[in-house]
């Protein structure tokens, strides 16, 4: 994996956790070439009966992002959606919410209160942006994830999009002790951009 077109503070990033992993004391010699080459042989994509996992989109599993404000350009969405079974979950830009093929995007409304949001997934098809449990960034700092029920009633599938705080403050002050990594990666997680 090479970080080409990501920005320089990102591209720093995946380099020195490469340089870490590559030189690390405790790893044994030649395993970080044997960790890289097992990460390299994994799938791109995973299915588990209408439900398609990939890191990026349906169409470009690893590195398109879907952002909400794609809806407003409906060639892409009905392209990536040609591509969808039925459900679709995916990263990548880690703002978590549905989207449909009307096309509308709908976040999960969870207060600084709350700790969950549940949607049953629209049809016929939906894709659902997991958000990040370590780098959110629709501007709330609580790691986001989902858990996903299957087995309802008419082969309906339940996402519960849930919210929990984590120490973002530890990681933050981390990362500005490492000089090879840029401050903002850490101010970021702060207000969860």
């Amino acid at each position: 994996f090479d970080p080409d077109g990501f920005n320089v503070g990102a591209e720093r990033a995946i380099r020195w956790t490469r340089s870490q992993l590559e030189h690390h004391d405790a790893m044994p010699k030649n395993s970080a070439d044997r960790l890289m080459d097992w990460l390299g042989e994994l799938p791109r994509t995973h299915v588990e009966g209408h439900l398609l996992f990939v890191h990026g989109s349906a169409r470009r599993p690893l590195d398109e992002y879907v952002f909400p404000e794609d809806i407003y350009n409906p060639l892409k969405m009905e392209h990536i959606f040609e591509l969808v079974g039925r459900y679709c979950f995916q990263g990548h830009t880690h703002i978590p919410g549905v989207f449909t093929v009307a096309p509308q995007f709908e976040a999960p409304e969870i207060s600084l209160t709350d700790e969950e949001w549940r949607r049953t997934l629209p049809g016929p098809k939906a894709m659902v942006n997991v958000g990040s449990v370590g780098q959110p960034r629709d501007l709330d700092s609580r790691a986001s994830y989902v858990i996903v029920e299957t087995g309802h009633a008419d082969d309906d599938v339940v996402v519960r999009f849930r919210r929990i705080r984590y120490p973002a403050d530890v990681t933050c002050k981390k990362i500005y002790a490492v000089a090879d990594l840029d401050n903002y990666l850490g101010d970021r997680l702060l207000v969860g951009r």
